[in-house]
């Protein structure tokens, strides 16, 4: 992906414009707040907080970013994503990931819609004078 002759600040993706199937390489940087896109006939801008980032970034595998209008980046080098996203201070906008995926939020979730449940049963059903 980004080899040692091409500038660090810059990582070669993928990235696939949500109207074709097919995929074009290009170069993306960040500059002045901006995610910017370069490729064989592609010149693109994206403001960094329209960007949706990689949720769970110590999972292996392929990093995906979605772009706003469906487009997708594709970085199948995870260890150079990883430094990259590093090296420009780029992170999830909150760590709601993490919270998501927790046996304990779902727990205590789980919980409290049983303990909503059981008091709509109990104090908000009419009783039956039948």
């Amino acid at each position: 992906m980004n080899t040692p002759h091409t500038d660090p600040t810059r990582l070669t993706v993928d990235y696939h414009d949500g109207r074709s199937d097919q995929a074009q390489a290009v170069s993306i940087w960040v500059s002045q707040g901006m995610l910017e896109l370069a490729g064989h006939g592609i010149l693109r801008q994206v403001p960094i907080h329209h960007v949706q980032w990689p949720d769970h970034p110590e999972e292996p595998g392929v990093r995906i970013v979605t772009l706003p209008g469906g487009g997708t980046l594709r970085a199948s080098d995870r260890l150079a994503w990883d430094a990259w996203q590093a090296q420009q201070n780029l992170a999830p906008a909150a760590s709601f990931g993490k919270n998501r995926q927790s046996w304990r939020w779902s727990l205590t979730a789980t919980l409290m819609l049983l303990a909503i449940c059981a008091a709509s049963y109990v104090f908000a059903l009419p009783t039956n004078r039948g």
